[in-house]
């Protein structure tokens, strides 16, 4: 946001340096004004309200201007301004042009005020932002904090039609801890009373830490004598006008600070604003200063103010707030008080995607064996005694037991050994969240499975059918020593609720990954497959002196590599990723002859990279999720398919899914075949509906065309199309016209249909044939040119096709396509909506989507990888880095995308290496769970490398031109680290290329010397002493320093020591490093 205007600074100060331009931006910059939409080299616009603006001029700073309308409010606090009126009929209005751009004041009157100072400035905006106090935020922060609210509360339509998962996580407590809080304070009748009843309700809360409120507690070190009186007055102030908030917080953060050893202010003030929130929710606030500081700066483009008064403080705090709610209402979600505001920010700032363990399934029975003694037995009381009657969310036990189903609290209570349970599916830690994962059912209090809301964290799809189908089908079975188990997928989607999924349920059950997980022989089964009266048979017990078969996973762990490579500049960390990722790709042996070989390896590389199979991406500050992961792109494009009938084809413009590379290298290795015969479908083409005839009615021309291997079409007439001109969409439209109906449109079937079917669909795309609208019967590849076949009974235009799959069954369009299919005889579905797994799961291969055995390694290079904000970047993926959370690995893990709505994981076959300078940011500073799961290779300065890249050009390290390249590179790196560190040494990649004295000093001069000065912080004594050059004065061999002589009016001695100017040399001496 501040970018452009440290440019535009930047591009000033090197025409024309001025020390107030950069104070007044400084005071510009903390004082809570926005950027506004316009900044040039002469001229930057901020807001201070919505709609609200001043103009600076950065070239002459002393110069502001705003609106006529504040022209009094200036002169009453001692501005005095000048007129700049917008004159019509002149060019520009008769003044400055960017005065009357659209980003300033456009054609209304301005005026300038002269500033001399930063103080006057800060006055001025003082008295601008005292008459108009509301904070403006940026509308993009808030539509990213009402996204990431939603993502963890989707039900949340508004706060004042409350969502009962949110209000249970974040809401209601607050309230009973308002009202209790309340009830004690007008019935205390000491200073004691109000401070217990203070305390208690701290406690009962986990807005604060307990050390925060700790020295006011029982056994806490204030000083009460002089406390309590204060929290009186603090709490009689939040029991009365808002607008007395600010200064009484102030007094009692003074008491406080005089009352407690060791005292922190931003206690104080996080008890009173406690006080605030719950006694005056409509009006008080509170906010965590880690919330504030992060989401103000988000919003407003600046960091919070450092102000000296908690006042002032309470004040900015509470226009963030008050802006907040604004924002919120606006957007449709009207907070019904500032206790939403505050939950809705905490979820915003700290909600994380948890990572839960599952419950085993013998510990779940157990509990509920204990949970069925408690009533006769009184044990686990302190547990099972602690819930009320439970209300909506039961869970299904896999035993024949009297009770079915158990409430899910005391269960996962049991588990967990403490009674502080909150929420149900809302959260990844919630019962009924937890039990799911764990392979269980959800039902309500009649054993009817409940609906499972739309979460990320939630597990479903294949990973869900197998975990219930080991839980209710396969254990019971074994523990009965039950020979055989036969699975029936009608009634494994009818215990589940899964209505219509029997292809997803038949290919789960046929899997290797469920004879892995439940430890059974590969299955028989009934035909036809998929159906719901599909039957899977499992051998439970080997036959005698046979052994159950096992499987093992088609991509080895192990061999899966998360590398970084990391150390100082010009260590060769660029070429040995390259290294890296031709070895993994090619494997051991058949990369071993390039390592020495720069040209040929790097040649490889160019190949593997130009196949897909390694991608290079650079991070840097701006690189986001949306650009590594997915995000939503705009498109102008007219509308593909437009499945409402009604709907326009063009204007206006949408935003859609945009993979990034992260996303694009992990389908393609997931999707790559290897050397193996082709078992997928090329996802760059199109699939085209085609409905053949209507169901029942034209069941014989819907035969002909599956029987004989073609489509055909009945809309276009008896006229011929086959004519190259008719690739044209406006020649069919005119023929058309001219033979057959002058008044037809563009949207008339015969011709827009006929140019979809004849010109359209090209050979290699795809055709589903259509089955009403939520089914189809046939899919197939376009393998001929259109044709028109005059001897048909029914419809000439015709096109030859290569059935892939046909059913006369069908299957379900809901898993592949989203959208209901549209009456239109043939068009281009759209491919945004395809799902393409789903797709292949039932034309292809019920287990299409894992990665095949033959898929070969993919690499992605991730250049410094330290410089992007990793959580950003990642977000939820950084758990699918981790080696057994791989696609088809034991503990494989799935994400739905935010913007796709996708299913994503990532597969064992694609290996990340990143690269790191040391120099820009120490290993340390890396994001915790980045360092988890990658390992680590440090790359430092090597003579011995240095040594060998010059011999393979036949060239002598220790002797080029007379000066020992390796004795330069050690000294200079022994002095590095003794001034500095090791983390900035020289790397002696910068020397390699040297092939004379002259590649030498050029090295020195335009990379060494330079990138000291930087570590150095362009301290050049320091420089010097790297480079052994002393003070300068004498003997120097790269640098030459002169003492400056004091100018005029200057004593010797007044700025105390000896000023140099420093210089490099013309010439270097390499006398210290000769051969």
């Amino acid at each position: 946001m501040w970018e452009n205007f440290e440019a535009r600074l930047d591009e000033n100060d090197r025409d024309r340096p001025l020390p107030l331009r950069r104070a007044l931006f400084d005071v510009f910059r903390g004082s809570g004004l926005r950027p506004g939409d316009g900044v040039t080299k002469k001229m930057a616009s901020f807001e201070f309200s919505a709609g609200k603006r001043l103009l600076w001029e950065i070239q002459n700073p002393v110069n502001v201007f705003l609106h006529v309308k504040w022209f009094d409010r200036a002169e009453a606090n001692g501005f005095v301004g000048e007129l700049r009126p917008y004159q019509s009929g002149m060019k520009d209005g008769g003044r400055h042009s960017a005065l009357s751009r659209d980003w300033s004041f456009g054609d209304a009157d301005c005026f300038v005020l002269r500033i001399e100072n930063a103080e006057a400035l800060r006055r001025l905006l003082g008295a601008l932002l005292e008459f108009d106090n509301a904070l403006v935020l940026d509308p993009a922060a808030v539509v990213r904090w009402i996204e990431r609210l939603r993502h963890f509360f989707p039900a949340l339509d508004g706060f004042d039609r409350p969502d009962p998962q949110f209000d249970e996580a974040e809401r209601s407590y607050k309230l009973d801890v308002a009202v209790e809080l309340k009830t004690a304070v007008t019935q205390s009748r000491s200073d004691q009373e109000l401070a217990d009843a203070v305390n208690t309700a701290l406690g009962k809360s986990n807005l604060l830490q307990w050390r925060t409120y700790w020295p006011m507690s029982p056994k806490g070190d204030a000083d009460r004598e002089r406390l309590w009186p204060a929290l009186r007055e603090l709490l009689n102030a939040a029991l009365g006008a808002a607008d007395g908030h600010p200064v009484a917080l102030e007094a009692f953060a003074n008491v406080w600070i005089a009352s407690v050893p060791d005292a922190k202010p931003d206690a104080a003030r996080q008890i009173g604003e406690f006080l605030f929130l719950h006694l005056a929710p409509d009006a008080g606030i509170y906010i965590r200063h880690s919330v504030r500081q992060d989401l103000w700066l988000e919003a407003v483009g600046s960091r919070f103010p450092d102000h000296t008064s908690m006042a002032d403080t309470y004040r900015d705090e509470w226009r963030f707030m008050e802006a907040v709610r604004r924002a919120f209402a606006a957007q449709g979600l009207a907070p019904r008080d500032m206790i939403d505001v505050q939950s809705a920010l905490w979820v915003v700032h700290n909600y994380k995607e948890e990572d839960v363990e599952a419950f085993s399934r013998d510990a779940i029975e157990a509990a509920m064996d204990a949970f069925d003694g408690y009533p006769e037995s009184g044990e686990h009381a302190a547990i099972f005694g602690s819930f009320g009657e439970p209300r909506d969310l039961w869970v299904r036990s896999t035993k024949d037991r009297p009770n079915r189903v158990y409430p899910t609290k005391p269960i996962v209570a049991y588990l967990l050994g403490h009674t502080d349970i909150h929420g149900g599916w809302n959260r990844p830690s919630g019962p009924a969240a937890r039990l799911h994962n764990s392979g269980y059912i959800i039902t309500d209090h009649a054993d009817r499975p409940r609906p499972i809301p739309d979460r990320e964290f939630l597990v479903r799809g294949a990973d869900r059918i197998r975990s219930c189908a080991r839980n209710y089908y396969v254990a019971p079975a074994r523990e009965k020593g039950a020979a055989e188990v036969a699975i029936r997928a009608g009634d494994l989607g009818r215990d589940m609720a899964l209505h219509d999924r029997h292809p997803a349920i038949c290919s789960a059950l046929g899997s290797e990954e469920f004879q892995r997980d439940a430890q059974v022989s590969r299955p028989t089964h009934t035909l036809p497959n998929p159906s719901i009266t599909t039957v899977f048979t499992y051998q439970l017990a080997s036959a005698e002196g046979q052994e159950t078969m096992t499987f093992e996973p088609a991509i080895e762990m192990a061999n899966t590599t998360n590398l970084i490579l990391y150390g100082p500049p010009g260590t060769g960390k660029t070429y040995a990723t390259a290294w890296e990722a031709v070895r993994l790709c090619l494997g051991d042996a058949a990369a071993e002859p390039l390592r020495g070989d720069r040209h040929d390896l790097m040649t490889e590389y160019h190949r593997l990279a130009k196949e897909g199979r390694i991608e290079f991406v650079t991070f840097h500050q701006s690189f986001s999720y949306e650009d590594f992961v997915e995000g939503l792109r705009p498109t102008t494009t007219a509308n593909q398919e437009g499945d409402d009938e009604d709907a326009s084809t063009s204007g206006g413009f949408s935003l859609d899914p945009h993979d990034g590379v992260f996303k694009v290298i992990s389908e393609k290795a997931r999707l790559d075949t290897g050397d193996a015969p082709a078992k997928r479908l090329d996802r760059s083409r199109s699939i085209y509906k085609i409905a053949l005839g209507q169901r029942d009615s034209q069941e014989d021309r819907i035969r002909e065309g599956l029987d004989s291997g073609l489509i055909h079409l009945g809309w276009g007439g008896d006229i011929n199309w086959s004519d190259e001109r008719f690739d044209d969409f406006e020649e069919i439209r005119k023929t058309w016209n001219e033979q057959k109906d002058a008044q037809a449109s563009g949207k008339d079937p015969n011709i827009e249909v006929l140019y979809a079917f004849r010109s359209g669909l090209q050979i290699g795309d795809y055709v589903v044939i259509s089955d009403g609208r939520d089914s189809y019967r046939a899919f197939g590849r376009v393998s001929g040119e259109y044709y028109f076949d005059s001897d048909a009974e029914f419809h000439p235009h015709r096109r030859k096709v290569e059935w892939i799959w046909r059913n006369d069954d069908g299957a379900k369009r809901a898993p592949f396509y989203s959208r209901n299919f549209r009456r239109q005889s043939a068009y281009r579905l759209d491919p945004s909506q395809i799902d393409w797994d789903a797709v292949e799961a039932v034309v292809i291969d019920p287990n299409a989507e894992l990665p095949m055995s033959s898929a070969r390694p993919h690499v992605l290079i991730i250049d410094e990888i330290n410089r992007a904000n990793i959580s950003k970047v990642f977000g939820e993926l950084i758990t699918l880095l981790e080696v057994d959370k791989r696609l088809g690995c034991k503990n494989e893990v799935r994400v739905r995308l935010p913007y796709s709505g996708t299913s994503f994981g990532v597969p064992a076959n694609l290996h990340i290496i990143g690269t790191m300078n040391t120099a820009d940011r120490s290993i340390a500073l890396l994001d915790t769970a980045l360092r988890r799961r990658f390992t680590f290779r440090e790359l430092m300065p090597d003579v011995e490398e240095l040594r060998q890249a010059m011999a393979a050009r036949q060239l002598d390290a220790t002797n080029l031109d007379g000066i020992d390249i390796c004795k330069l590179l050690q000294t200079l790196n022994e002095r590095i680290e003794y001034l500095f560190d090791r983390e900035h040494q020289i790397g002696h990649a910068y020397f390699t290329g040297c092939t004379t004295r002259a590649d030498v000093e050029d090295v020195m001069r335009h990379k060494v010397i330079p990138l000291l000065a930087e570590y150095f912080y362009e301290d050049w004594s320091k420089v010097a002493a790297v480079l052994g050059d002393g003070d300068g004065t004498r003997g120097s061999h790269f640098l030459e320093a002169k003492r400056l002589v004091a100018p005029a009016g200057f004593a010797d001695d007044e700025l105390g020591g000896d000023k140099l100017r420093w210089s490099v040399k013309d010439a270097f001496d390499f006398s210290d490093f000769s051969a």
